[in-house]
């Protein structure tokens, strides 16, 4: 290929991810010259979210970065796993048996659905997973030891947030900093698309960055100084 040198067509390659800044992204619909081939580097967000035209050949990895939860150390994280068939048919394992189920129990609880264990879910989340939820939303007050409601945990289901981030800004209003919570929990439901780390700029970029992180102070102080920015 080498030994073609110039009469080999331009090849432009454009990269779509999630977390790569909006100006980038649409650099992939830009048209092409005559003669020049477009190759698009994508996660699955091209799957169900963007239609690209011209696209001709499509070369799956057999693998997918998958969101899970882990009840066990209740925490979610991104996972490579190797595709099965059904996914790569484009038909997704059911999200309620791979995520943190506190938000759906709260919700469930604050419709008046008590008995989580016979409820007929379409597709049945594992029992550890509900489990898991109930415990958590004990531990911040949105149930009773009964495990009904409380006061706060029907404040908290007004949110579409994780019952932590709901939680928040609850009791901020007890401490006066309600704007400043929303804030920061506005910024943590976006996720690390507020950073771009450019390959040529990467030092810049880091320092840029730690200047947020002066005086010592956490993630969370640093994302307000952001949005402040």
């Amino acid at each position: 290929m080498r030994g073609l040198g110039t009469k080999m067509a331009e090849l432009i390659t454009c990269p779509i991810y999630a977390n790569l800044p909006a100006q980038l992204q649409t650099k992939i619909f830009d048209p092409v010259t005559d003669g020049a081939r477009k190759v698009v580097l994508a996660t699955n967000i091209t799957e169900t979210s963007l239609t690209i035209d011209g696209i001709k050949y499509v070369i799956d990895s057999g693998f997918a970065k998958v969101k899970s939860y882990i009840p066990r150390t209740g925490m979610e994280s991104l996972l490579v796993n190797s595709i099965c068939k059904a996914s790569a048919l484009q038909r997704a394992v059911p999200e309620i048996q791979r995520t943190n189920l506190g938000n759906v129990v709260l919700i469930l609880k604050s419709l008046g659905i008590d008995d989580l264990a016979n409820f007929d879910f379409i597709d049945p989340p594992p029992v550890e997973s509900l489990i898991k939820a109930l415990e958590l939303l004990f531990a911040l007050g949105a149930l009773n030891k009964y495990g009904e409601l409380t006061k706060t945990g029907r404040r908290m289901a007004e949110f579409p947030l994780n019952p932590m981030l709901s939680k928040v800004i609850v009791a901020s209003d007890k401490y006066d900093c309600s704007d400043e919570i929303i804030t920061i929990v506005a910024m943590l439901s976006i996720g690390n698309s507020i950073f771009y780390l450019p390959k040529d700029k990467k030092v810049h970029a880091d320092n840029a960055r730690m200047n947020f992180h002066l005086g010592n102070v956490g993630d969370h102080i640093s994302l307000l100084r952001v949005y402040n920015s």
